[in-house]
C-alpha cells in the first residue's frame, strides 16, 4: 500500500483521471524563499448567514491498496509510519503552523482507494492528528462516522445536488456526493508567507469547452449554480482578512484545457445576484512558454515582491 494525493477523476471509473495542467506550476516556481502555496478542505456553517467558517480544516489523502485484502488488516501503525516518512508530514507540519495562526484544529484524512461501487457505511477511513503529548496519533473509523463530523461541522446536512458528482478527487467524495454528507469543499491555493501569514486566496477554474473562456467567467456562473463554492472562498478569505488585519484577495484563475490561455480576476464584491470584479488580467496567451516564466507573470500580477 502506499498514500498518494488525491486526484480528480471519474466517479463511475476511477482509472479515469481528468486531464489538463496544474495551474499550481503557475504560482509556486516564483514564490519569494520561505513563501509555500497550500491546498486544504475547510468547512463553513451553512446554518449561520453569511456562512460562518467553521474550525476544523483537513489536510487529505488517499490509501492505495496493493491487494484488495490489504484494506482488512489492522494497518495503522503502519500507515501512521509511512506518513511521518513522506513529504505529507512536512506539508502537514508546515500547514499546522498556519493553522494554529488562524485558529484551525487539523486532521489529516486518509481516504481508501478503491472503487466506488464497494465503499458502504462502513469502510475504513483513518485520521491523523495531534495528541495530548504532541505526537501524531492515528485512529479508524467509518464511512458512516465520516458524514457524521461533516454534517457537524457544517451545520447540518449538506448536499452537492440531486446526481451527485461525475468527477471527483476520491472515491469517498463521490460516494457521499450522493448523500447529505458531501465531502467538504477545498481551497485550491492559498499563499503563504515566511512568517505563516496569508497574502492570497486562489481558486482555479478550468475551462474545457470549445466555447471562448471570456465567456465562462464568474459572472456566468455566480450565483448559480456556483454560488456556494464562492461564498464558502469568501468566508475564509474574510476569515484571514479579519485576523490579518489588512486586505486579502481572493482571486480566480482561469485556464483553458483546449487553447494556451488563462487569465486572473481578483473578486471585489459578492452581491446576492452578481460579482464586483475589482482587477483583471484579460487573457494572457502562454503559448510556448516555460511554467516558470508564467509564473513570474502571475506573481508578478498577483502583486507579491520576488
Amino acid at each position: 500500500m502506499f498514500i498518494t494525493p488525491l486526484q480528480q477523476a471519474s466517479c463511475a471509473d476511477r482509472n479515469s483521471v481528468s486531464c489538463g495542467p496544474d495551474p499550481s506550476d503557475w504560482i509556486a516556481p516564483s514564490l519569494p524563499v520561505g513563501w509555500r502555496l497550500l491546498s486544504f478542505h475547510f468547512f463553513v456553517d451553512w446554518m449561520q448567514s453569511p456562512p460562518h467558517l467553521a474550525n476544523r480544516v483537513w489536510l487529505a489523502r488517499q490509501v492505495r491498496f496493493e491487494h484488495e485484502s490489504e484494506m482488512a488488516k489492522e494497518l495503522e501503525s503502519n500507515l501512521l509510519n509511512m506518513f511521518n516518512q513522506s513529504d505529507d508530514r512536512n506539508c502537514f507540519d508546515g500547514l499546522e503552523d498556519v493553522c494554529r495562526k488562524y485558529s484551525h484544529d487539523l486532521s489529516a484524512m486518509i481516504l481508501p482507494d478503491i472503487p466506488v461501487s464497494v465503499i458502504t457505511e462502513q469502510t475504513p477511513i483513518w485520521v491523523i492528528r495531534r495528541t495530548e503529548n504532541a505526537d501524531l496519533g492515528i485512529g479508524k473509523y467509518s464511512v458512516n462516522s465520516l458524514k457524521k463530523a461533516i454534517q457537524f461541522h457544517s451545520g447540518g446536512p449538506v448536499k452537492v445536488g440531486t446526481k451527485g458528482l461525475t468527477y471527483g478527487t476520491s472515491a469517498v467524495e463521490c460516494f457521499l456526493s450522493g448523500s447529505d454528507a458531501a465531502f467538504p469543499g477545498d481551497a485550491d491555493g492559498v499563499v503563504v508567507d515566511d512568517q505563516n501569514q496569508v497574502r492570497c486566496v486562489i481558486e482555479y477554474k478550468k475551462h474545457t469547452i470549445g466555447d471562448a473562456l471570456d465567456n465562462h467567467l464568474i459572472n456566468r456562473y455566480y450565483p448559480s449554480p456556483d454560488g456556494r463554492k464562492y461564498k464558502r472562498l469568501e468566508a475564509l478569505r474574510l476569515h484571514y482578512e479579519r485576523v490579518n488585519q489588512s486586505p486579502t484577495p481572493l482571486v480566480i484563475v482561469y485556464f483553458s484545457t483546449r487553447e494556451p490561455v488563462i487569465r486572473l480576476q481578483e473578486i471585489d464584491r459578492l452581491n446576492d445576484d452578481s460579482v464586483d470584479i475589482r482587477r483583471d488580467s484579460g487573457n494572457i496567451n502562454i503559448d510556448g512558454k516555460h511554467s516558470n516564466d508564467i509564473s513570474k507573470q502571475v506573481i508578478q500580477w498577483l502583486g507579491i515582491q520576488i
